[in-house]
């Protein structure tokens, strides 16, 4: 069938005008050659990709520079995934409770203290002095550090 689908289109061809034939009528001559190297269709469909690129082109806050913002997202939420499965599993629904935030999570006793957060947090990198005090502030008040100091 593949071999005459030509023969009957030059045929054709001399019994209608030309402005009959569009892409159409010659898809016949392609597909055949298409499935059999191409396989099924499923495997060569763009649909999932474009789908997938779609919800990558949502998160992209920055639309001048588009590429990049969509790899930072897809690195966030990969690393969002890697690190899920060395955490605590927690509830799923996006609100915090107090009975999950607040909470003895240490056995080191500088870090023993019970207590909630005020206010909002804000951003702060301390100096070399600053480190060097509270290095030095904990290794001379925890008690799990004694043993080594003598």
């Amino acid at each position: 069938m593949e071999q005459q689908i030509p023969f009957i289109l030059c045929q054709l061809e001399k019994i209608f005008p030309p402005g009959f034939f569009d892409s159409m009528e010659h898809l016949p001559i392609h597909l055949p050659y298409e499935a059999m190297v191409g396989g099924p269709v499923q495997y060569r469909w763009m649909y999932h990709f474009e789908r997938y690129l779609n919800k990558l082109k949502k998160t992209a806050k920055n639309k001048l520079r588009s590429e990049s913002s969509i790899c930072e997202a897809y690195l966030t939420y990969e690393r969002t995934q890697f690190c899920s499965y060395y955490f605590e599993t927690m509830s799923q629904s996006g609100e915090s409770s107090a009975s999950q935030n607040v909470g003895k999570y240490s056995n080191i006793s500088v870090f023993s203290g019970i207590g909630e957060p005020l206010g909002a947090g804000t951003v702060r990198y301390l100096t070399d002095k600053e480190m060097t005090v509270i290095t030095l502030y904990i290794l001379l008040n925890c008690d799990e550090v004694e043993p080594y100091l003598e």
